[in-house]
């Protein structure tokens, strides 16, 4: 696995704090995109120099769903360590969307999907904050922009894997929506879930994973902001 050095982070700040570039061509990754002014710079930090995904597993996963994947820097990431799995990318907002496309272009094994994860399958409202590049997602309504979801049920029908290896959460509140329903309808088919938290966004998310989560066996860890669950019996 390949990790950033001091001289390839040298550059990479030099590039963007003085050049102020977006664009970067990178030995191992090929080429990426980095919008200045957003929290772009920000994730490339937590998951290539911080690296909070470098998650150590006891076996090679073949299935991976990275939900939240904003401009695809965690499906990269997951995809230089782990390169015999498919990986499907969840992405609602359509600008994160175009540069996951982009970011991820020389994976083949990089399913990007324009679609939102929550309980069930639905047409939601995409609400975007004051930062371009941060958005929530509730129940549709009149006044905000319309984007399709999709159903961790439905996502594994679709794609029928025998389990999903490591399941990626970060959505922005909408964790809440997606473990309040019947997770038994998919929870027993995961190895490993990481995911971030947002009672920040919306309280509640804390309590409604706990509780999915009860009738089941597992190790929790703590790696920066992620919450780590490894399942014993799936």
């Amino acid at each position: 696995m390949h990790h950033f050095g001091f001289f390839e982070g040298l550059y990479l700040t030099i590039q963007l704090k003085i050049f102020k570039k977006e664009y970067f061509s990178l030995k191992t990754y090929g080429t990426i995109h980095l919008r200045q002014n957003s929290s772009d710079i920000g994730i490339f930090n937590q998951i290539f120099i911080e690296k909070e995904y470098n998650i150590k597993l006891s076996f090679e996963p073949k299935f991976i769903v990275d939900a939240g994947a904003n401009i695809g820097l965690t499906s990269l990431f997951f995809a230089q360590k782990f390169p015999l799995a498919t990986i499907v990318s969840l992405e609602p907002e359509i600008e994160n969307f175009k540069n996951l496309k982009f970011n991820t272009k020389n994976y083949l094994k990089v399913i990007p999907l324009n679609k939102a994860l929550w309980s069930k399958d639905a047409t939601i409202s995409l609400i975007k904050s004051s930062s371009y590049d941060s958005h929530t997602v509730s129940i549709a309504n009149n006044v905000s922009e319309a984007v399709e979801a999709i159903s961790l049920s439905s996502l594994m029908r679709e794609y029928n894997p025998s389990r999903i290896d490591v399941l990626k959460i970060d959505i922005e509140g909408a964790e809440k929506e997606v473990f309040d329903s019947e997770v038994k309808d998919w929870l027993p088919k995961i190895k490993i879930l990481v995911v971030e938290l947002h009672d920040r966004f919306k309280p509640g998310c804390s309590k409604s994973l706990f509780k999915a989560l009860y009738d089941y066996k597992y190790n929790m860890s703590i790696k920066g902001e992620l919450l780590i669950f490894e399942f014993l019996d799936n």
